[in-house]
């Protein structure tokens, strides 16, 4: 059978080196709070400041990010970032060795591979598309999905050995070689992009940037992605802040029966990343979309549905629901802006995606504390599911529901978007 991939080789490349970092990521996001913890006495401060420092990054500058990868060059970015990652990373078990490690390096560390991974990943969503190709996009994005859910449970038990046998600050080190992994594997690519075209006049980024926007908001498909990507994004992050309370003190459960729960929600999104293409096919693309978001709203629904007395079973099947849809999901919308976006765009908008993506996530871990003391746990259960569900509404009363596949979504594109195309042209990266 031939390969669905435009650059297969290079593709495959990719894939293996961001299925390592995947592996690496997971070991990291364990360990460095574990050494704020253990290491200097640390609080849920400074955990939930070493998390915030990892991501709102995306909030801050996605779009400036868009506009760099723009500019200069897909490959290049991933190759910088991924050197950039790697000496910070290496920096902790280095320090450490030397018993130099202060709790300060680690909020620098944090911030500083946060940046640089926001740059990686604007970088990746806009190199996908020239190595897949239109054919290859969603199974490119399928692979992806399933290495990175795998990694969530493959990348925890080798966290848990790392820590064991060499320590935290020890196992950091995992992360660090995981960066190199991926930068050979870019190193390797033969592919190699079109040097960007430059235009007699630079522009302000500020400028570039707000192009971005302006796609996203003048095409009906990737505005109606946005509004319903925004919305499932505020309740999931509004809900996924109650469920962890709802399963200790409403539940009675143990560490033990949650973490059981979540590693089989990790066992949906495997399922999920795996079968996205073929559920697609069988519903068309439109209503794969509007079915995956009801299903996550009703995930989160059967919690205060099952209540209390049934809350271990009720979370397993709430956390594979939600694990399962959220692949298909994220996997199919991805693959649309992808295929959508004209090429020279691809950073911008990829940049400015992640930056409301990221501050709805941020907006509803903050909306969570006040739904969940003003009305309750359980109401706001079903309150973060409503909202979730109002998702599907953006999908079905727009031309999306009426798309079959991803091909036919860039058949035609506005006009104003030919506009912005025209006006600074661009090779793609």
């Amino acid at each position: 059978m031939p390969s669905p991939f435009a650059f297969p080789g290079d593709f495959r490349r990719l894939w293996i080196g961001q299925t390592i970092s995947a592996f690496g990521d997971k070991v990291s996001r364990m360990a460095l709070p574990t050494v704020a913890l253990l290491g200097f006495g640390g609080t849920a401060w400074d955990v939930g400041l070493l998390a915030a420092l990892r991501f709102l990054p995306f909030v801050l500058i996605g779009s400036v990010a868009g506009v760099w990868v723009d500019r200069i060059s897909c490959r290049r970015t991933m190759i910088w970032a991924d050197a950039g990652r790697l000496v910070a990373m290496g920096s902790i078990p280095v320090a450490y060795l030397f018993g130099v490690l202060t709790l300060g390096q680690l909020f620098v560390v944090s911030g500083v591979v946060g940046v640089l991974t926001v740059f990686f990943e604007v970088a990746a969503q806009s190199y996908l598309p020239l190595l897949a190709g239109s054919d290859g996009i969603v199974a490119g994005n399928e692979r992806l999905q399933t290495s990175r859910a795998v990694a969530e449970v493959g990348g925890a038990a080798a966290a848990g050995g790392l820590m064991q046998i060499l320590g935290s600050a020890l196992a950091i080190l995992a992360d660090a070689l995981s960066f190199l992994a991926s930068l050979v594997t870019l190193l390797l690519m033969r592919h190699r992009e079109p040097p960007v075209a430059r235009t007699e006049e630079r522009r302000s980024a500020l400028k570039e940037a707000r192009e971005g926007l302006e796609v996203l908001l003048s095409d009906v498909r990737l505005r109606t992605l946005m509004f319903a990507s925004t919305t499932v994004n505020l309740g999931v992050a509004t809900a996924n802040a109650l469920v962890l309370v709802f399963a200790y003190d409403e539940g009675k459960l143990s560490p033990g029966a949650v973490g059981l729960a979540f590693a089989i929600g990790t066992a949906g999104l495997i399922l999920g990343a795996v079968s996205s293409g073929a559920i697609a096919r069988r519903l068309t693309l439109g209503r794969t979309l509007a079915a995956s978001i009801l299903v996550t709203g009703a995930g989160f629904l059967l919690l205060p549905a099952g209540g209390p007395g049934a809350a271990l079973t009720t979370l397993i099947v709430s956390q594979f629901l939600i694990g399962f849809a959220d692949s298909v999901f994220n996997i199919h919308v991805l693959s649309l802006v992808q295929r959508i976006t004209p090429p020279e765009m691809m950073g911008r908008v990829n940049g400015t995606a992640l930056s409301v993506v990221f501050g709805t996530g941020t907006l509803g871990g903050l909306a969570a504390g006040f739904v969940g003391t003003v009305v309750g746990v359980l109401p706001g259960l079903v309150l973060s599911a409503g909202i979730i569900c109002c998702g599907a509404v953006f999908v079905l009363v727009s031309p999306l529901r009426t798309i079959r596949d991803g091909v036919g979504a860039v058949a035609r594109r506005p006009e104003r978007e030919n506009a912005t195309r025209d006006k600074a042209p661009r090779t793609p990266c």
